[in-house]
This record gives structure tokens, C-alpha cells and sequence, in this order.
């Protein structure tokens, strides 16, 4: 089997602005292709503290951010290198005494959620073709 078989093609170079995010499957996978700078990366879509798409983030040079909990992860390694922010963002109007208290406790809870690095996977550009192996 020729190593080319292991790579496949997910999408096209000039489907990816810099600084933007794809979001594509591949057998069964969910993966991001993040564009930086023309180099591009492939980590899992799904976020690994609650299961948020990524691709529906923030990227910031190397980082993106969860649009869920703000997890923040390094796009060339998967490293997890922010935790969640589990709080309720400034400006919001209180909410009912009820639902603070439920809040309070679903908070707690999600503090004891492990948050895992991201799986990356290799990728190659060919002419315009960009081919990840999954």
C-alpha cells in the first residue's frame, strides 16, 4: 500500500482563510482544519471538556478557544492550555434565586470534568488539495 492511501482528501487549500477553522468528517471523525499563516493543522472537532464543536470557536494565532466554556487548546499540538471558565459572563442580568442555586450546583459539578488535550492528525497540501490522515 502506497502512503498516499493513508491520507485523504478533506477539502480545498482555498476553503480556508487565514486565521479560519473548517469543520469536516471522515470516517465517522469529526476534525477541524485550522489555516495559520498557510500552514495548515487537523485536530478533533469536538472539544475535550463538554463536547462543543471547536470549529465554532475563537482562533487567535495558535489558540483556539471553545465556544462553550472558553477552553483553550494550542491548534499545532492539541495541548489543552486554558481550563474552562465556568462563570457567568459580566453584564448579564441576575437570574432568579432558583436558578442560581441551580446553577451554583451544576458548576460544581462541572468542575470535577477532566478537560483532555485535542487528537491532531497529520496533513499535507498537494497543489490545492489539502489531505489529512485520519
Amino acid at each position: 500500500m502506497s502512503q498516499n492511501q493513508d491520507y485523504v482528501e478533506v477539502c480545498k487549500v482555498s476553503e480556508i482563510s487565514n486565521g479560519q477553522m473548517k469543520h469536516v468528517e471522515i470516517n465517522g471523525k469529526e476534525i477541524v482544519i485550522a489555516n495559520l499563516n498557510g500552514k495548515f493543522y487537523a485536530f478533533a472537532e469536538r472539544c475535550g471538556h463538554m463536547n462543543a464543536r471547536l470549529s465554532r470557536g475563537n482562533i487567535n494565532q495558535n489558540v483556539v478557544t471553545c465556544p462553550f466554556h472558553a477552553a483553550k487548546f494550542d491548534v499545532t499540538s492539541g495541548k489543552k492550555i486554558g481550563e474552562p471558565v465556568l462563570e457567568i459572563p459580566p453584564g448579564m442580568e441576575p437570574l432568579p434565586p432558583t436558578w442560581q442555586k441551580y446553577m451554583g450546583t451544576v458548576g460544581q459539578e462541572m468542575s470535577y470534568i477532566k478537560t483532555y488535550d485535542q487528537e491532531t492528525y497529520e496533513v499535507k497540501v498537494e497543489g490545492n488539495s489539502i489531505k489529512i490522515r485520519a
